[in-house]
């Protein structure tokens, strides 16, 4: 049975179907084989998605499948939070009622209300979150994760280890956690604590693809380029829902540490609604680049 597959275009999951068509192939067998067989070859090579028919697929087990996937799941649950809220607040609110002595040019002021794509009524701050609880209370002492919290403090009105958590976007990402809190604590007095959380985030990391440790330990933006994953995968795919761009390309930080791959792709455009942005994408990202915090953006076209 043929491998499942992920459609960029249509969004479905499907066994993949082959281009062209048996009966080209039979009847190339009746003239000649040799022609039959490179025309199989050809079909096997350009397979299509069974939905739509389009051949911007990949495989099910890639990290943009599993991250185009997530992100569709994460953008119906905020999409179904929101409704809830919405009847909420059309159910809860109480009828105007009018004030004769209050002059009409000057209503009552009501105080908007703050709305979150994530409020998560948790004790366990951003460790419990990101499910770092068992790691966090196995690796620190008591000493260390009072430094930690303590240096932590809030930040955008989240606490390290306690407290419920509060975001206002959905595109939250545990490699960005852990480097965010790895770069607050390369003072000299952390260094202790900046070990481990190293290690940790180079396991969450190597779940992405396999880690070059010379690399990791040496190299300038090296660790940076998995934290700016998910923000890349969340960019293209907006590009696609919206349905409002037809060309994409990629923007190129240019400086001492830019290397070739980036400032080749500098300046191309690709076309967004047959896939080809999607192509061009899982190439450049397949693995690290010395020096890349290449960016996704999109034109009308």
């Amino acid at each position: 049975m043929a491998q499942k597959v992920y459609c960029s275009n249509c969004g479905s999951t499907t066994n993949p179907t082959v281009a062209g068509s048996i009966i080209i192939t039979l009847i190339l067998i009746w003239f000649a084989v040799i022609p039959a067989i490179i025309y199989e070859i050809w079909r096997a090579k350009n397979k299509r998605c069974r939905q739509c028919g389009s051949p911007a697929i990949m495989p099910m087990h890639s990290p943009l499948a599993q991250q185009t996937i997530q992100r569709q799941q994460d953008r119906q649950d905020y999409e179904n939070v929101m409704r809830e809220l919405n009847e909420w607040k059309s159910q809860s609110a109480p009828e105007p009622v009018a004030e004769p002595n209050l002059p009409p040019s000057l209503p009552p002021e009501i105080p908007p209300v703050e709305v979150f794509a994530i409020d998560k009524n948790i004790n366990g701050g951003l460790i419990e979150f990101f499910g770092l609880q068992r790691w966090y209370q196995a690796v620190f002492n008591d000493e260390q994760r009072h430094r930690m919290e303590e240096r932590f403090g809030t930040v955008s009105g989240n606490k390290l280890a306690s407290g419920s958590v509060k975001f206002k976007f959905a595109n939250v990402d545990v490699l960005q956690f852990l480097y965010d809190l790895e770069e607050k604590l390369k003072a000299q007095k952390f260094s202790d604590v900046y070990k481990l959380i190293d290690e940790q985030y180079k396991v969450e990391a190597g779940k992405f693809c396999k880690i070059d440790d010379d690399r990791w330990n040496n190299e300038k933006y090296y660790k940076s380029w998995f934290s700016l994953m998910k923000s890349r995968i969340d960019a293209l795919n907006k590009l696609k829902a919206d349905n409002y761009f037809a060309e994409g390309q990629f923007d190129v930080v240019d400086d001492n540490y830019t290397t070739q791959p980036c400032l080749d792709i500098r300046n191309k455009v690709f076309n967004v609604l047959n896939g080809e942005l999607d192509r061009a994408f899982d190439q450049h990202f397949f693995e690290p680049i010395e020096g890349c915090r290449c960016t996704v953006r999109g034109y009308r076209g």
